[in-house]
């Protein structure tokens, strides 16, 4: 039932977040970045769906909750660029790498950096290019893949939720025999 509400939320949420951020303004960015926001807030739900099913007090599981993804947003892939092995594992599973990895991309295709005098660096700026900075930040894969990985993180997301929820009835309703 909330699916209409997200897909108008995101698309309301894309209009703004172009306009504000900066962003190119093409249709492929409107609808990458309308489909990001779609499946980040549907992966949310889907977490927190997870964590009130698992824990009685709702509290707790909206802290937890709120920690992961506090988590996974640091790891995304803009704010640390080396993560350890055994965290990347867990990035994996992210929504938020992928749609980090499928984002940058199309926003820094194209891009030219200048600097003012005191940033040079051997009379030059450091990074001149958009395609410079998807290097330094190891973001210069494929965004198709991006996006299908992160379709395939939501809809995985939301069956784990689902599966978690009708075991966990499905264990009270045997105990109630």
């Amino acid at each position: 039932m909330e699916m209409p509400f997200e897909i108008f939320t995101s698309l309301i949420f894309s209009l703004l977040g172009d306009l504000a951020v900066g962003l190119p303004r093409t249709a492929t960015m409107f609808f990458v970045l309308s489909f990001n926001c779609f499946c980040i807030v549907n992966c949310g739900e889907s977490l927190g769906i997870m964590f009130n099913t698992l824990f009685k007090h709702s509290d707790f599981a909206v802290n937890l909750t709120s920690a992961i993804i506090s988590i996974s947003t640091l790891m995304a892939g803009v704010v640390s660029l080396n993560v350890p092995a055994f965290l990347q594992a867990f990035n994996h599973l992210s929504p938020l790498k992928w749609a980090i990895g499928n984002l940058a991309p199309y926003s820094m295709q194209g891009l030219t950096f200048t600097c003012d005098a005191s940033q040079l660096v051997n009379g030059s700026c450091p990074i001149q290019t958009g395609v410079q900075a998807l290097q330094l930040y190891n973001l210069n894969a494929s965004p198709g893949l991006n996006i299908m990985a992160l379709g395939i993180c939501t809809i995985g997301y939301r069956l784990v939720s689902y599966l978690l929820l009708k075991a966990i009835k499905m264990h009270w309703s045997w105990k109630k025999r």
